[in-house]
């Protein structure tokens, strides 16, 4: 409690401190400026100052007795000259006027002589300040009209009030002047007085007083005027509330009052008669104490809430509805009451602000200031109305209250600084806890998701699921979701590297061709259902680029996705230049376009071109930040409703590294030719297994062979798809291991084109991908891949999965081997059996005929069991063979029952799996016809087109019924018959991937048929 009272002390001692420095400042400038003690006065019409020297810097006032002359307007020093007929009546009043003295006419003149010294070493230039006179005023000196304020008249239409002060010169050889005063006030109840002070004084002194009158109330109200003009800049750019606007009206309302009350005829430009002025200055003078009243209120920190204020504000409207409805001979009684109210109301206001301060609010003790050098102005103002002193525009009032505005400002602005640094800390810590939040979430999130992706993926992809087609289609948007997702999560971890500085570039030369290639391959599923073109521009010959391979299949794939989200129908092209050394990608599309308020927010971080967007808009802020670590630029041009450019620069890859490049994919194809020549040489050896390395980076090709034992493997490495293909051709392989971004094709069409005649079990293929995130590994696989390794390359990971899928390849060779030979178990037994019986028979009845039937079965025996059989393919020819020994054997057999019909084109040189076409040779005789009481004809029909050979087996027999077929056209093995259609189909499957067309009606007969596709990737045995 002590220490509160001490603290009081302390602030109310302060406060008297301030006010007493504030008053010696005031009497100061009194002292300076107060007229002189010696000053005379004038008697009975004449002002004697033939004993006094007019200075530089001295102002006589002409108080006193002055000459009136009531209802007359004298305008020269000879009375017979009046503008009246009506005799002089001369009456004597003193200026100012005593409180005894009354004047009752509405006009009249006032005279006085002034004696100067003869002597006087003057230059004989004269000043005479006239104060604003109610309400017109002419000065004639020396019979000369010098200066007037409205028009002096005789009566109410002729007379025109202004009340403006003004100030004449001239020069005056003679020792006398004479001054007539003409004075007229027909606007307001009371008379033509002159209640202020004339000064007298010589020009150089009159324009000293007026010269720092001048220059105080400029500087206070440029300074006015610049806070105001910074209130509204605030209001505009910082702080949009209406209070910033009050502060602005605060400044400018008093500065203006001050104008008028220095000088009226600055609203004379408003062309306004003396009633509507002086109404106008009052509204004026109200609104400046009313709206300083409320910017202080508003500044206050405990009070501003206060009840009084809202009566203020309420009596204040009040007093401006009177002074705009009230006539003026009523105004001036109602001025009183509106001074009473601004003295209660800023008292009120100095009170609780004086308060504030003494209870120790430090903002407050800059508004305590202000309001101290405003109360001191008031004090002196009444001090000075009072004693009618006319002494030159004091600034310090408003100068002290601007520096309390200043330091009141200058405070707050400090303690919101080190509010905001405070809030700044706890942000940074909070986005630190988000990042980690993140950053765990997005982990947490990986498990679960990738297991609902692969779970939708099994069910969607399970043959035997009993889904119908619109559920289906649903799955399939569940997995595509779920596929966006680990987009988002992506993004999200990367979005927290980049911010703890974390992420980090591995560049190197990267093909800009092989990234955009791999990438359109990755982004087919997201424009599955889009009427969406992607196209590519880039030139073959177009340069490498400088760059993180991970990063830049990041930066392609978030520009093109959200190309695809926003493009309903029409093209997305990717197109390059070279400028300025520096690679320029654009991404043009068709969609729906960005206005430019959201191009000018889109790559900050959360920001979204569609409120729809399900994402979180981070995709872009990562995209520009990885181009800018590249030293890139990224940039966007849209058109709403048109579509977009999106261009990006990445720099380009030295000529130097280009040529080495170049060297070394030569050298890696002078290889390749060297490889294929030893393979003769090593045929006799020890088998090798045969790797086909696909990758557009020798370098990485040079490295990955160096893995691999040369007395284990035989390695051929090709820069390009096309060489790929062209390898496959030529022999068989035990793994491709094919890198992800290959130009013009890429690592994952190349795969799909490869799965066109090699099931992933026949030929394994090892994926190379740049990142291991899920839209990565799941575009491989979905095209066919068997596995995948990430880069950069672990010699072991390498080598240890390459030698997994070579024994699983293997493994799966000697299945087939099995299953092969089972086939052989299934169909050869009856057959053996029933044609040893026929050769027993034909032993007694026709040797010819049995020896010939003893060759054609030992041509079948030795075809049927020859090794070739174990192989994918064999020459058509081959199995021609067996079938003609097949054929031939059952004729014999079933003699009158069974026709034989050939159509076979002539020059057909393909290759098809072993023991097929006998297959459904037999299944026509066994199955068909002989079903029949009186046989039938098997026909066997091979016809040549442009891209296929097609292979047909037609009977005219019983037919399949329709639920056999059924199961057959199904692949479904719940019939116990029909093993070896099934076997067959199975087998053109694994192949061609096309499987037997099977048309039969009952009692009508069956066609068969299977097409070899003629093509540069031609099948090849194991």
């Amino acid at each position: 409690m002590l220490a509160i009272k001490e603290t009081t002390k302390r602030h109310l001692l302060i406060i008297v401190l301030i006010f007493i420095a504030l008053s010696s400042l005031r009497i100061l400038w009194l002292a300076y400026f107060f007229p002189s003690n010696d000053q005379p006065s004038a008697q009975e019409g004449i002002f004697d100052m033939r004993d006094q020297f007019l200075s530089d810097n001295k102002v006589f006032y002409l108080n006193g007795e002055w000459l009136y002359y009531p209802g007359l307007l004298v305008d020269t020093t000879n009375d017979s000259h009046s503008k009246t007929t009506i005799p002089l009546d001369q009456a004597t009043l003193t200026i100012p006027p005593r409180d005894s003295e009354a004047v009752t006419q509405k006009f009249g003149t006032y005279r006085l002589k002034i004696l100067l010294d003869k002597n006087d070493s003057s230059d004989n230039r004269f000043a005479i300040r006239v104060p604003a006179i109610s309400t017109a005023s002419a000065l004639y000196v020396n019979g000369r009209l010098l200066g007037k304020s409205g028009e002096v008249a005789t009566n109410l239409n002729s007379h025109k009030g202004q009340a403006a002060p003004y100030t004449v010169y001239f020069t005056e050889k003679e020792s006398e002047i004479e001054l007539l005063l003409q004075v007229s006030n027909f606007d307001t109840p009371a008379d033509a007085v002159i209640n202020k002070r004339i000064s007298f004084t010589s020009v150089s002194a009159m324009t000293h007083y007026q010269t720092i009158t001048e220059l105080s109330l400029t500087t206070i109200s440029v300074i006015i005027i610049m806070y105001a003009l910074f209130s509204i800049l605030v209001f505009l750019f910082i702080y949009r509330k209406k209070k910033v606007l009050l502060f602005t009206i605060g400044f400018l309302l008093p500065l203006a009052d001050e104008l008028i009350t220095y000088d009226r005829s600055i609203l004379d430009w408003l062309h306004l008669d003396y009633v509507w002025s002086l109404k106008l200055s009052n509204i004026v003078y109200l609104g400046a104490s009313f709206f300083f009243v409320q910017f202080m209120r508003m500044l206050l920190v405990k009070y501003h809430q206060a009840m009084r204020f809202r009566w203020f504000s309420i009596l204040y409207a009040l007093g401006t509805l009177l002074i705009i409805l009230l006539p003026i001979h009523w105004l001036h009684a109602a001025n009183l009451l509106f001074f009473i109210l601004y003295i209660v109301s800023f008292l009120y206001v100095v009170v609780l602000a004086l308060r504030e301060y003494v209870e120790d609010q430090k903002t407050s003790a800059f508004i305590a200031f202000t309001a101290l050098g405003t109360t001191n102005g008031i004090i002196w103002g009444l001090i000075k109305s009072t004693y009618v002193l006319d002494i030159p525009f004091y600034p310090f009032d408003y100068l002290f209250i601007v520096l309390g505005f200043t330091g009141y400002w200058f405070k707050r602005f400090y303690e919101n600084t080190q509010q905001i640094n405070k809030l700044i800390v706890d942000l940074q810590n909070n986005n630190e806890l988000k990042d980690e939040f993140l950053t765990s979430n997005a982990q947490k999130l990986w498990n679960p998701m990738n297991k609902m992706i692969t779970l939708g993926q099994s069910i969607y992809d399970n043959p035997h699921n009993n889904l119908i087609s619109e559920d289906k289609q649903n799955l399939k948007y569940v997995i595509d979701i779920g596929r966006s997702m680990s987009f988002t999560l992506n993004d999200i971890l990367d979005f927290t590297r980049l911010n703890e500085g974390n992420l980090y570039l591995h560049k190197k030369s990267v093909s800009i061709q092989g990234a955009v290639s791999g990438v359109f391959d990755m982004l087919r599923f997201i424009a599955e259902g889009k009427q969406i073109q992607m196209t590519s521009t880039i030139s073959r010959s177009f340069p490498h680029v400088i760059a993180d391979e991970k990063r830049l299949i990041q930066i392609l794939f978030n520009l093109l996705h959200n190309a695809i989200k926003y493009t309903g129908a029409g093209f997305i092209e990717i197109s390059a230049c070279i400028e300025k050394d520096m690679a320029v990608i654009h991404i043009s599309d068709s969609g729906l376009g960005m206005d430019d308020d959201i191009q000018n927010r889109l790559f900050s971080p959360y920001e979204q071109g569609n409120v729809a967007d399900e994402g979180i808009g981070i995709g872009l802020f990562v995209c520009k930040q990885l181009i800018d670590m590249h030293g890139g630029t990224l940039q966007i041009q849209s058109i709403p409703n048109t579509g977009s450019d999106v261009i990006f620069t990445l720099p380009l890859a030295d000529e130097s590294t280009v040529v080495d490049e170049a060297l070394l994919i030569k050298e890696e194809e002078d290889s390749m030719s060297s490889g294929h020549a030893k393979q003769l040489e090593k045929s006799c050896a020890l088998p090798h297994f045969k790797i086909l390395m696909v990758d557009d980076d020798p370098v990485n090709l040079r490295i990955m062979r160096s893995l691999f034992v040369s007395s284990e493997y035989d390695i051929t490495t090709v820069t390009s798809s096309e060489k790929a293909l062209e390898a496959l051709q030529q022999q068989n392989w035990d793994l491709i291991i094919i890198d992800a971004m290959l130009p013009y094709i890429s690592g994952y069409a190349l795969i799909e084109m490869i799965r066109e005649h090699y099931t992933v079990l026949e030929l394994p293929i090892l994926l190379l991908t740049a990142r291991h995130y899920p839209e990565d590994v799941y575009t491989g696989f979905a095209h066919g891949a068997n596995d995948y390794v990430t880069k950069p390359i672990n010699s072991l990971e390498l080598k240890v999965r390459a030698r997994a899928l070579i024994d699983l390849k293997y493994s799966i060779s000697q299945h087939l081997h099995l299953e092969t030979a089972w086939l052989q178990a299934q169909i050869q037994p009856h057959f053996l059996f029933n044609t040893l019986n026929t050769i027993a028979s034909l032993s007694t009845i026709d040797t010819d005929r049995m020896i010939d039937l003893m060759h054609h079965f030992g041509e079948y025996l030795r075809a049927s069991f020859d090794v070739r059989n174990l192989q994918r393919v064999v020459p058509l020819q081959y199995e021609l063979e067996l079938v003609r020994s097949y054929l031939y054997i059952n004729q014999q057999r079933f003699e009158g029952l069974l026709k034989i019909e050939w159509d076979i084109d002539e020059h057909i040189n393909i290759e098809i799996p072993p023991i097929s076409l006998q297959t459904l040779v037999e299944n026509a005789i066994r199955h068909g016809v002989l079903k029949q009481e009186g046989g039938g004809t098997v026909c066997i029909c091979i016809k040549d087109f442009p891209d296929y050979v097609a292979i047909s087996v037609i009977d005219n027999g019983v037919g399949i019924d329709p639920s056999t077929l059924a199961q057959l056209q199904s692949g479904s093995n719940l019939t116990s018959t029909g093993v070896g259609l099934r076997n067959t189909d199975l087998r053109l499957k694994r192949i061609y991937g096309q499987r037997l067309i099977i048309n039969s009606k009952p009692n009508e007969g069956t066609d068969i048929t299977f097409h070899i596709p003629k093509n540069k990737l031609k099948s090849k045995a194991y």
